[in-house]
């Protein structure tokens, strides 16, 4: 699999390969677009549309995807600003915040209006460290005070405004209305999605992007509670009945395997953001080709074997820009399908 080091390093190698990466980051970017288009159109579509078996819409990673998109796409920034005004209480504040610092740094701005967005139009002040961190203050009335993440905003909803909770994608918001936000509602919708597998507290956490050690207590409060089955052989792991759960919830659909939304939308800006470095550099191909494996290797696309050892070749030592390139379009038409 290695190139001829001759043929990497001429200059019409490097071109090729620019156009490759930027052909490439195009395809990728508009099909994050779709995919974003598709799962807001979700979130917002009617409690009496047909509801379909759609893979959980993980909230935060859709958001700030789409805050990183929005400079280049307006009526998905309406599309955001609308909603959050609504429904800001079911978004964790803190994990949004943690996710924003492995997204580029363009969508901070985007987040502190949000934020604002969030705390003036929905009266959800969980919002004001955003804006305190961006702007060193907060502008507050008399007598508003901080709230804890997981409360919701004084402001009542629209009459019959609700969501339609009936969709498997919205199983993560769902939880979050019934246990509240944070890692003990998003873990149960993960191990929804898994089925009958087990999980380990690493790959729930992996997975779900918070701590080891928040999914760990969450998932302990669970399995006391008997809501979560645990295994202790040596490694602890956990998982839950799909089929009783499914019926209290009334689901019409079974839950679809958990996508790694996460994963995908943050690889999908960093590889978009890095392309566009590309264009303005003069590197080598293989140089190319190496700071692309250090950007893809260690993305966790999947829970399938096959799948994930299908991406680890791709990216494997040694391997040519042709390898990669069907990875990265697979990526994208996964997207597309979202």
């Amino acid at each position: 699999m290695d190139a001829d080091s001759s043929t990497t390093d001429h200059p019409a190698a490097s071109l090729d390969a620019q156009r490759i990466v930027a052909t490439l980051a195009a395809e990728l970017q508009v099909a994050a677009a779709r995919a974003a288009h598709a799962q807001w159109a979700t979130l917002a579509a009617s409690v009496t549309a047909e509801a379909g078996s759609q893979p959980v819409i993980d909230p935060e990673a859709l958001l700030l995807l789409s805050l990183w998109l929005q400079p280049h796409d307006a009526p998905l920034g309406r599309t955001v600003h609308e909603w959050v005004a609504q429904w800001s209480d079911l978004l964790s504040v803190q994990r949004t915040r943690n996710i924003a610092k492995v997204f580029p740094a363009v969508v901070l701005p985007e987040l502190h209006a949000l934020a604002e967005t969030a705390y003036e139009q929905g009266k959800d002040f969980r919002w004001a460290p955003i804006l305190t961190a961006a702007a060193g203050r907060v502008r507050r009335a008399a007598g508003e005070v901080d709230v804890a993440d997981g409360a919701g905003p004084d402001a009542p909803r629209a009459a019959g405004q609700r969501l339609p909770s009936d969709r498997t994608a919205l199983l993560v918001l769902r939880f979050r209305m019934a246990f509240g936000v944070g890692a003990r509602a998003d873990a149960l919708a993960y191990l929804m999605a898994r089925g009958d597998e087990w999980s380990t507290v690493t790959g729930i956490a992996q997975a779900t992007g918070y701590t080891p050690s928040a999914i760990r207590r969450a998932l302990d409060r669970m399995a006391a509670a008997d809501i979560v089955l645990m295994l202790d052989d040596g490694t602890t792991r956990f998982r839950c009945a799909q089929a009783p759960w499914a019926a209290l919830l009334a689901l019409p659909h079974a839950v679809p395997a958990w996508r790694y939304w996460l994963q995908h939308f943050v690889f999908v800006a960093a590889f978009v953001t890095w392309a566009d470095d590309v264009t303005h550099r003069k590197l080598t191909a293989s140089a190319i080709t190496e700071q692309l494996r250090q950007l893809a290797r260690p993305v966790h696309v999947t829970d399938d074997p096959d799948a994930r050892r299908a991406w680890e070749q791709a990216f494997a030592a040694g391997a040519t820009l042709a390898e990669m390139e069907p990875a990265l379009r697979d990526m994208a038409q996964l997207l597309r399908l979202a």
